[in-house]
């Protein structure tokens, strides 16, 4: 499997994501898929360049070593004063993140190489080039609050394993990033009261969009990436932020954070739901204020700015797409 080159480059790496009772086995790995061209001792052979006493294979930037992995490479190929023109397929779609993170942590540590570990972390980030500038924004502008390691600290929530980061629609999070956002927040059972500050004009759509793709892939999150369209869409009206906060403290304990319902159909989804995308709004707002079945009634609770505002939030999220709600609708409404 692995023609690795002299010119890969690598980042040194902390050590492999999964725990060592549940993490991919890198020697049995290699075994199955990279000893047949490579040998099991690591020697190569014809074609094939050894990883055994490679000096690329212990470089300190494992960038490049683990793009080979993912995406293969032909020769020719310098190891050593030699020359190998050896084909390696691309592995992206048959190994995992973890699985690739093992395999490379195991040629890096045998046969005298002594190199750092790889993680899944670095796989993942060299398998999306939008989420490694999205890690350096996050480093920069993220991390101080909510750690490195997305664990979160006192008054800042984890955005690991947060089901607000890695719901499937990402404009909530997309409007907490651009308009900022102050407590209380609950995630997981626990209550935040931290204040996020707007990072609008500070960052550029892609930037956004880089570090929320980041973000939703690092520290075992496996949501999707994020487009500068969905940020120009979703990041831009203040209202969002508004609705988003007002529907994580009042609706989701019911609803669900990404709008899809539960308590075995006793709470309706909200996502693809027809009365939330009708294009008179004049129905759900009666639900909001009124209250139906195990609904309570928001009146007096919400104001009418509110009531708008995560009516308009719910209207836009989680694939709905109808159109906003104002304030005098609500007051329309009675």
């Amino acid at each position: 499997m692995l023609p690795l080159v002299a010119a890969l480059s690598v980042v040194s790496a902390a050590h492999l994501r999964a725990d060592s009772a549940t993490a991919p086995d890198g020697k049995t790995i290699f075994a199955a898929k990279c000893a047949a061209c490579h040998r099991a001792d690591g020697s190569g052979g014809g074609p094939y360049p050894p990883l055994a006493a490679n000096a690329d294979i212990g470089a300190s930037d494992t960038a490049g070593l683990i793009l080979t992995v993912l995406n293969g490479r032909s020769g020719p190929i310098q190891v050593n004063g030699k020359t190998y023109g050896g084909a390696m397929p691309a592995w992206k779609d048959q190994l995992s993140n973890d699985e690739i993170a093992a395999v490379l942590t195991y040629v890096r540590s045998s046969w005298s190489n002594h190199a750092a570990a790889v993680s899944a972390d670095q796989v993942a980030v060299a398998r999306n080039p939008i989420a490694s500038s999205g890690g350096e924004i996050y480093g920069a502008k993220c991390a101080a609050c909510h750690q490195a390691n997305g664990q979160g600290t006192g008054a800042y929530p984890p955005l690991r394993g947060n089901p607000h980061v890695v719901g499937s629609d990402p404009s909530e999070m997309i409007a907490t990033i651009v308009n900022g956002r102050s407590g209380p927040l609950a995630v997981n059972g626990t209550t935040y009261n931290g204040r996020m500050p707007t990072w609008k004009g500070q960052l550029s759509n892609a930037d956004i969009a880089a570090v929320a793709t980041y973000v939703r892939s690092a520290w075992t999150n496996t949501a999707s990436g994020v487009t500068e369209q969905q940020v120009a869409a979703a990041g831009t009206p203040v209202l969002s932020a508004v609705g988003a906060s007002v529907y994580a403290a009042k609706c989701a304990a019911c609803h669900g954070a990404s709008g899809q319902g539960g308590g075995r159909g006793t709470f309706p989804a909200l996502a693809h739901n027809t009365v939330v995308n009708a294009s008179d709004a004049a129905g759900m707002i009666g639900v909001i204020e009124h209250g139906r079945s195990m609904m309570p009634s928001w009146k007096g609770q919400l104001s009418a700015a509110d009531i708008a505002a995560v009516a308009t939030f719910i209207r836009s999220a989680w694939g709905n797409s109808a159109g906003p709600v104002t304030e005098q609708d609500v007051g329309a409404v009675k």
